[in-house]
C-alpha cells in the first residue's frame, strides 16, 4: 500500500519501511520515520474503552482506619471497574456510589484534592483475540484522554500523538488510513513493550461512539454530583464537597 504525501500524492515506499516521500512544493523528498514501524504487529481493529475506577474502602487518613464503601450493583466484567458501556442504563447507581464517596469526604472534612483518586479513569485499547492491550496508566481524567483519542479521530497525518511519563511511553503515527500506535517503556531497554498497525477509520468509527457515551455520561455526574472531577475541573463550590 502506497503512503500519502504531504500534498496527497502517493508514494510507493510501503508503510512499514523506514522512509516516506513527502512533496515539498515541486520536489519530493524521503524522511527517516520510526523503525519499530517495520515490527509493528498488523491487527484488525482495537476496541477503546474508557472505566471508572472503584474503591471498595475509603481511606480518611493514614491514622484512621479504612471504611467500607458500597460498589455499584451492576453487572460489569470487573468488580473495581465500571466500564462506559456497562454503566449506560444504570447511571443513577453509579452517581449514588460518588455520592457515598462525597458523603465520606464531609464527614471527615477532606477537600476534593485530598480524594480525587476516586474518581480516576481508566482508557484502554484492547485486541483479546490478538492479545493487544494498550494502557494509559497516567491519564486518569477525561481531558487527559480525550487528547489521544481526537487525534486518532482526527484526519492529521504523521505524528499525531506523543506523551511519555514514569516508566511509560506512547506514541501514534497515521499515513494514508493505516495507523501505528506503540506503548513502551522509555526507562528500561530490556521491556519491548508493544506496538501495532491497523486500519485508522476502524478505530475511528469505535472511538465516536465511545467519545459520545462518555461526554453523556459525565454531563449526567457533574448535574448530580456538582463537581466536574472527572473532567479535571475544579469544584463548584455548591458541589458537594461543599463544607457549608
Amino acid at each position: 500500500m502506497a503512503l500519502a504525501s504531504a500534498t496527497g500524492k502517493p508514494c510507493h515506499n510501503p508503510p512499514i519501511v523506514k522512509k516516506i516521500c513527502l512533496s515539498v512544493g515541486d520536489r519530493s523528498e524521503e524522511r527517516t520515520v520510526e523503525s519499530w514501524f517495520a515490527d509493528a504487529k498488523p491487527i484488525d481493529s482495537l476496541e477503546p474503552e474508557i472505566a471508572f475506577r472503584l474503591w471498595d474502602q475509603f481511606h480518611p487518613a493514614p491514622e484512621h482506619q479504612p471504611e467500607p464503601l458500597d460498589l455499584p450493583e451492576f453487572p460489569r466484567a470487573s468488580r473495581l471497574l465500571a466500564r462506559t458501556s456497562e454503566v449506560t442504563a444504570h447511571e443513577a447507581e453509579l452517581a449514588a456510589y460518588y455520592g457515598r464517596v462525597a458523603a465520606l469526604a464531609r464527614q471527615h472534612a477532606l477537600k476534593i484534592h485530598q480524594v480525587r483518586q476516586y474518581f480516576w479513569m481508566d482508557l484502554r485499547l484492547d485486541n483479546e483475540e490478538a492479545d493487544v492491550h494498550l494502557s494509559f496508566p497516567w491519564y486518569d481524567t477525561v481531558s487527559s484522554m480525550d487528547h489521544f483519542l481526537a487525534a486518532v479521530a482526527g484526519n492529521d497525518q504523521g505524528m499525531l500523538h506523543d506523551d511519555q511519563d514514569q516508566g511509560w511511553a506512547v506514541e501514534a503515527w497515521a499515513f494514508d488510513g493505516t495507523l501505528y500506535i506503540r506503548q513502551s517503556n522509555p526507562d528500561s531497554d530490556d521491556e519491548p513493550g508493544q506496538s501495532v498497525v491497523l486500519p485508522r477509520a476502524d478505530l475511528q468509527a469505535r472511538i465516536a461512539p465511545l467519545r459520545e457515551r462518555t461526554a453523556k455520561l459525565m454531563a449526567y455526574l457533574a448535574k448530580e454530583l456538582g463537581p466536574d472531577v472527572w473532567l479535571g475541573g475544579e469544584v463548584q463550590s455548591a458541589g458537594p464537597f461543599d463544607q457549608r
